[in-house]
């Protein structure tokens, strides 16, 4: 994979009307280090119009996703476990469930993607059942 990627990340809430995906692409930093992968992009908060700073960390299906700025967070998916944490936005301070059903990976030489079914909770509530996609392509 080479230092310059391209990055989308694709996901949908499917108990959430209608169920539309949410798409982002763009262009962003890859580094593998210590048999981790690292991506590191960023990406503009549409209601604020500042900047978001996002990693991600991929450790053996393990899948790490970590924003700071307008937006802060981690969220932590790992087949069959449930990983609480806070999410501060705009809006204020929310309690996220993150409980991950799946993490199907495909890891080539230029291409690394991931596919990660979840189910959401916020403050101890069912919000909705999720599907997140991540897609990461050198660029040449």
């Amino acid at each position: 994979m080479t230092k310059d990627v391209r990055v989308s990340v694709s996901g949908i809430q499917y108990d959430i009307e209608p169920d539309e995906a949410v798409e982002l692409i763009t262009f962003g930093d890859y580094y593998h280090k210590n048999g981790k992968h690292y991506i590191l992009y960023d990406e503009i908060d549409i209601e604020e119009g500042e900047n978001i700073k996002n990693r991600i960390k991929i450790d053996n299906g393990k899948i790490e996703v970590v924003k700071s700025g307008t937006t802060n967070g981690q969220l932590i998916f790992e087949r069959g476990k449930n990983h609480m944490t806070y999410y501060d936005s705009a809006m204020g301070s929310l309690l996220m469930g993150v409980n991950t059903s799946s993490v199907d990976m495909i890891e080539e030489e230029d291409h690394i993607q991931a596919k990660v079914r979840y189910s959401l909770e916020m403050n101890y509530t069912h919000v909705s059942e999720c599907e997140i996609t991540i897609d990461v392509r050198s660029v040449r």
